[in-house]
């Protein structure tokens, strides 16, 4: 038996199944773990391998099934301003999976500063098609790209299911160029040039709107641990220039203060208010129209809500919204222009999985206009998210 055995070596052998000198072993075989992807810089990101780049896909699946009791023009979203004020009649139930998103987040330190890119995407446009949301790059305190104006405060944002959010909540993702400088620890300031968007109510004149500036906004955040206060301020300028003559400047500006507050428990409440001519800029509004005279003139327009969250165990939540804006008219304003809005919100929501939810929420409003003429719209809608564990 020896004998065979060493006999069988030898033929191996001579077939070459030992290596040459010049060629090198086999490597060994890696760890168990090799290969796998490490976790990164950030909750729910992992290490892109050989780099010090962390890089996480995020985003949810969101299904509405909406019912319009009343007639109102937007049917996948809830905005008073489209409530008809003539006595229209109409009901509509529709199922839609817009608001879905889609985001990557990648971060990475460089010999400057920590560096961010943040990119996310929804359904939003024109027949389901994706729509940019967030497209910024950060270096240390510099942004650069577009996200959430300077102005506005995201952190103080109505966990409503629908997504238009209160009629006075001042939202909108603009191009920016933004610095935010820390003042103290719980205090800081950041100051932005942003991309310009008048809508305005041209004068009865041939001609066209301009935006001729960019916008200027700024804000001041103090946080605590009960939760924060913001101020915001912004500065803007619309244009109507005429076929014939010279053209008509209007000098927009508005402030926002809000706050979010820790009340106890999970529970919040948070609110805001803001006035100025200009203040429409922030709900896709009329920032300008004319006077009697023809003259371009800003819009002034007070707007405010107050929401409250209560949980009502570890699963459940629900979320209560009342919101109003009124318009200070201008004299050379169409008697259909929109005078006063009004919208309120309640819901119930039960995170059934911590990465699922489903919820129910009612919705009202109410649309005035000059001429004293006024419409309202109810609406129920059945919410279902799923977002990436």
């Amino acid at each position: 038996m020896l004998l065979a055995e060493f006999l069988l070596a030898l033929s191996l052998q001579s077939v070459g199944t030992t290596p040459p000198a010049d060629q090198a072993p086999p490597a060994p075989p890696p760890p168990a773990d090799e290969g796998l992807l490490k976790k990164g810089s950030f909750a729910g990101s992992y290490l892109l391998p050989g780099t010090s780049v962390s890089v996480k896909v995020g985003g949810y699946l969101k299904l509405d099934v909406i019912h319009d009791f009343d007639a109102i023009g937007s049917e996948d979203s809830f905005d008073p301003t489209t409530i008809p004020t003539d006595g229209t009649k109409g009901e509509n139930t529709q199922l839609q999976a817009k608001q879905t998103r889609l985001n990557l987040d990648i971060r990475t330190p460089t010999d400057l500063a920590d560096a961010r890119i943040f990119v996310e995407v929804d359904f939003f446009g024109n027949g389901n098609t994706l729509r940019l949301r967030h497209a910024y790059a950060t270096v240390g305190n510099l942004l650069v790209g577009q996200t959430w104006s300077t102005f506005m405060d995201e952190d103080a944002s109505p966990p409503t299911l629908d997504f238009e959010q209160p009629i006075a909540f001042a939202t909108i993702r603009n191009p920016q160029v933004r610095w935010t400088q820390p003042l103290s620890d719980d205090f800081y300031g950041a100051f932005a040039i942003e991309a310009p968007n008048s809508v305005i109510e041209a004068p009865p004149v041939p001609g066209k709107s301009e935006d001729p500036y960019p916008d200027l906004t700024s804000r001041f955040r103090w946080t605590n641990p009960v939760g924060h206060v913001q101020a915001s301020a912004f500065a803007g300028w619309a244009r109507f220039r005429p076929d014939t003559g010279g053209k008509d400047d209007a000098f927009l500006w508005a402030f926002l203060l809000a706050a979010n507050f820790n009340v106890w428990g999970k529970d919040q409440l948070m609110g805001q208010i803001g006035y100025g001519p200009g203040l429409a800029r922030y709900n896709s509004g009329v920032v300008a129209a004319p006077q009697a005279n023809g003259d371009l003139d800003g819009l002034p327009i007070l707007g405010w809500f107050v929401d409250y969250q209560h949980w009502w165990s570890d699963t459940w939540s629900s979320n209560l919204v009342w919101s109003m804006a009124r318009v200070d008219s201008l004299s050379g304003q169409l008697p259909t222009d929109i005078r006063e809005l009004r919208y309120g919100a309640a819901n119930l929501v039960w995170n059934f999985l911590p990465w699922a939810s489903a919820g129910v929420e009612y919705l009202y409003g109410m649309r005035e206009d000059i001429d004293g003429h006024h419409g309202t719209a109810n609406r129920v809608q059945i919410s279902f998210i799923f977002k990436l564990p």
